[in-house]
């Protein structure tokens, strides 16, 4: 499958389990367990975990830009359309700086959070939300390709493992049947 269509597919999974009207601030915590479990499997060398994660990483970033009501999202997160091509010494970075530097985004969408849920200066949060979403989405990328895979790879496995996923929502979150 090409990205786009993955990215199409993720949304319209999110709408059909309400997950694109729950809140960001719940997403948040979503990405921050699946970033704890990258770095996991990166400690670990488990190549089919870091995919795995990757691919989850992507899912969650799609369905907060939803839940943001960010246009065209696909442009903002998909490298070939977003500016990859200003990130071409991102390649000669170690995993870890590459790490260091998704946690920084991070910690940069959970600021715009704040600032978006407490109405201060919420246009530049958002501004900052949908910016570091994109940054995430580029040293995904190269962290992909540093184990010899592709984002779009990851996003399918994700999206694979999801697609017929039945569960509920719980406090915001979509909880798999499997850990209620």
């Amino acid at each position: 499958m090409k990205f786009n269509e993955l990215i199409e597919n993720v949304k319209g999974w999110s709408t059909a389990k309400e997950l694109d009207k729950a809140s960001p601030l719940s997403q948040m915590l979503k990405l921050n367990e699946e970033w704890g479990e990258l770095n996991g499997a990166t400690v670990r060398k488990d190549k089919e975990k870091i995919a795995d994660s990757v691919g989850d990483m992507m899912v969650v970033l799609t369905i907060l830009a939803q839940q943001m009501n960010f246009s065209k999202i696909h442009l903002s997160l998909n490298p070939d359309e977003n500016g990859q091509h200003n990130f071409h010494y991102v390649d000669q970075w170690s995993v870890e700086v590459l790490y260091l530097h998704i946690a920084n985004e991070i910690g940069l969408i959970a600021r715009g959070l704040v600032d978006v849920s407490t109405n201060t200066n919420r246009i530049n949060a958002r501004t900052q939300i949908q910016l570091s979403s994109g940054n995430i989405v580029i040293y995904l990328m190269f962290v992909a390709k540093k184990f010899d895979l592709t984002l779009t790879e990851c996003l399918e496995l994700a999206w694979n493992e999801i697609k017929d996923r039945q569960g509920k929502m719980v406090d915001g979150v979509f909880v798999k049947e499997s850990d209620l």
